[in-house]
């Protein structure tokens, strides 16, 4: 194939270097080899080129899904993600389950869930004394969010809930066990890598659709009351026909919201801590309570330390990207964590500097949004972005409490934790009440 050039080391070792320092990897790849590249790892059979150029990823993000499927590049998803996910759906089966996840992440419906996170964050660094791993509590934190404030989990179910859910997410987040899952895609047993993530998938789907059927059940009764949860606004939506979702349909709905909310927003929230606590004047500044300036650290941080790396698709037939045709049987990607983290797109950009987002000026130029794109583009950005948003606003204006300072004077370098990128020592911090 006439590819752009790329490393020529065997998948086995780009994937071992992808998997443990994706940073470095990225940073190696387009250091040498520029804009596009290509890069062959055991996630996909096809070699992946890497665009992240603005022109580059706008084209990328408007590829006609009928020749270019992203759900495709998602696959190895689907024994959790389910038929029904938005992840592995393309063309109008994407945008249709879109604008019913969609609903509850818009206007009043997703700011009435603001006092309820905000309170739960306050409980949670209510409890920060001395050294923090940000990462472990922040995936207690997001994942308690996502079971009070998406699934609508009672008290009662909490515990059971916390811990299939865990199980499942356990087995995708050690690196052995993802490695040869990438290498050995086959179930030899309960106690091989796909043995065992069934099992675990088995006893998450038995909880959640009896969960389903509690909240049915709840609804159908009168006066049922307003909706207190993402869930309980799903069971209202109905399709063009006027038909409610099925369980299936919410089954996989739910886990959409919790694969793309949970390891993710405590990736992001991780970092945050990370960041802060290596810049006092930020957190000073937070303090203050200016709406703005906690909406550019929430920007900044997610342009500095993205959590994913790359929104890819296959491509069923050539197509021409920034002026190269690429050929078929290629996977294609937007590199998110390039486009958010290049020097030549953005000033100063290894600086963490909230500033940049309040405004053009001299030393602060407008950012290109095409460059901005942690949650991806097009037809195919994560829904739940607005909520991510959200939801690391009102947990960093609970932190203005405390006072943070870094564990050791290294900053923490990225690694790969399932489908995200988290410090290398989980955020490690001081933190004491301000």
């Amino acid at each position: 194939m006439d590819l752009p050039p790329g490393p020529r080391a065997p998948a086995i070792w780009q994937t071992l270097a992808w998997m443990t320092r994706p940073g470095a990897f990225l940073r190696r790849v387009h250091g040498r080899f520029g804009d596009p590249a290509t890069i062959r790892t055991y996630w996909t059979e096809e070699p992946m080129v890497l665009f992240s150029g603005p022109d580059a990823v706008r084209a990328v993000f408007r590829l006609d899904p009928a020749i270019a499927p992203a759900g495709q590049s998602w696959e190895f998803l689907r024994p959790f993600a389910g038929p029904h996910s938005i992840l592995l759906l393309d063309g109008d089966e994407h945008i249709r389950e879109r604008r019913l996840m969609q609903g509850p992440f818009h206007g009043e419906r997703m700011r009435a869930f603001a006092p309820m996170i905000s309170d739960l964050a306050r409980r949670e660094l209510s409890g920060w004394h001395g050294r923090v791993v940000a990462l472990d509590r922040m995936r207690d934190l997001t994942l308690d969010i996502i079971l009070r404030v998406v699934f609508g989990a009672r008290d009662d179910e909490l515990a059971h809930m916390r811990d299939v859910i865990e199980d499942s997410l356990a087995t995708v987040r050690s690196l052995p066990s993802v490695l040869a899952m990438a290498v050995v895609r086959k179930d030899m047993g309960p106690r091989s890598p796909w043995g065992r993530f069934r099992i675990a998938v088995e006893r998450f789907d038995a909880e959640l659709y009896a969960l389903l059927a509690r909240r049915r059940a709840e609804a159908a009764r009168p006066g049922a009351g307003e909706p207190d949860s993402m869930l309980a606004l799903l069971l209202e939506a109905r399709d063009e026909r006027g038909n409610p979702p099925s369980d299936q349909h919410l089954r996989d709905q739910l886990v959409a919201l919790l694969v793309g909310g949970h390891d993710s927003s405590a990736a992001s929230l991780a970092w945050a801590f990370e960041l802060l606590a290596r810049h006092p004047a930020v957190q000073a500044r937070l303090r203050e309570g200016e709406p703005g300036y906690v909406e550019a650290v929430v920007k900044e941080v997610l342009r500095a330390r993205p959590a994913l790396t790359i929104a890819p698709r296959l491509l069923l037939e050539p197509a021409e990207i920034d002026g190269r045709t690429v050929p078929a049987g290629v996977q294609v990607a937007a590199c998110l964590w390039l486009a958010c983290r290049r020097e030549d797109l953005w000033e100063r950009a290894g600086e963490f500097r909230p500033e940049r987002w309040l405004g053009a000026a001299p030393d602060h130029p407008a950012p290109n949004p095409l460059s901005w794109i942690p949650f991806g583009g097009g037809v195919r950005r994560c829904a739940g972005a607005p909520f991510a948003e959200m939801e690391m606003r009102e947990v960093l204006r609970a932190a203005a409490g405390l006072t943070l300072r870094p564990m050791r004077p290294q900053a923490e370098w990225a690694r790969r934790s399932m489908l995200v990128l988290v410090p290398n020592r989980g955020g490690e911090v001081v933190a004491e009440p301000a």
